[in-house]
């Protein structure tokens, strides 16, 4: 079914089963509020998913218990086998290893298709960690915690792209993820993270006719 083995293509350096605490725990010490795994698909795999950011849009969201995975109703749109094998499987081992780095087995998590630049000025989430996967179309762009000009976060006085360039304090700053990358960004409810939360925004794609498939995960407010 698939060209290579079924696990995404990670460089030898992330370290995706790893042991221990897992490939996230780097994020969790204090001054790091970003990780980033640059992963990438097979070309059958990558075209079935592509396949499906490019039909009918949908949003899935679903409280998981990692203890008795069941991501059936995240998938029930997914008919394609290629797409729903792969996604069945890579998903899982992307909410058991978030699940293990913040030993937390209750998760929030959502699968969609994504038309709309509903995001698109630079921010933070309220959030303690939040999982993001685009596995078709552009990804997440993001900036590093130097980078940012915090005071010019969530400005209103100007259009949404010079509030933008105005949170950079250097203008080639903005890091692009791609199809299959996973990015772990801390939020401003994660301890002692208050005012440090990870700054990003959602790619432009209304404009360009562009879709995405995208899985996020949250932590249950439960924190259990």
């Amino acid at each position: 079914m698939f060209d290579r083995p079924l696990q995404p293509q990670l460089p030898p350096q992330s370290g995706l089963r790893d042991g221990g605490r897992g490939p996230f725990a780097p994020l969790l010490p204090p001054g790091e509020n970003a990780l980033w795994l640059k992963r990438s698909f097979t070309p059958s795999v990558a075209d079935a998913l592509g396949e499906i950011a490019e039909g009918d849009t949908f949003a899935r969201k679903v409280v998981i218990d990692v203890d008795n995975l069941d991501l059936a109703e995240l998938l029930q749109p997914i008919s394609n086998p290629v797409a729903r094998r792969f996604l069945e499987v890579d998903m899982a081992s992307l909410v058991t290893d978030f699940s293990a780095a913040l030993g937390s087995s209750h998760l929030h998590a959502q699968l969609a298709v994504v038309t709309h630049d509903k995001c698109r000025k630079f921010h933070t989430d309220n959030v303690t960690v939040r999982l993001l996967c685009t596995y078709a179309g552009p990804g997440t762009e993001w900036v590093r915690n130097e980078d940012v000009a915090r005071e010019n976060l969530a400005r209103t006085d100007v259009d949404p792209e010079t509030a933008n360039r105005s949170v950079l304090r250097v203008q080639d700053a903005v890091h692009y993820c791609t199809a299959g990358d996973v990015l772990l960004l801390k939020g401003e409810a994660f301890d002692g993270n208050r005012g440090s939360g990870a700054v990003h925004r959602s790619p432009s794609i209304a404009g360009r006719s562009l879709r995405r498939l995208l899985f996020k995960v949250d932590e249950h407010s439960c924190g259990c």
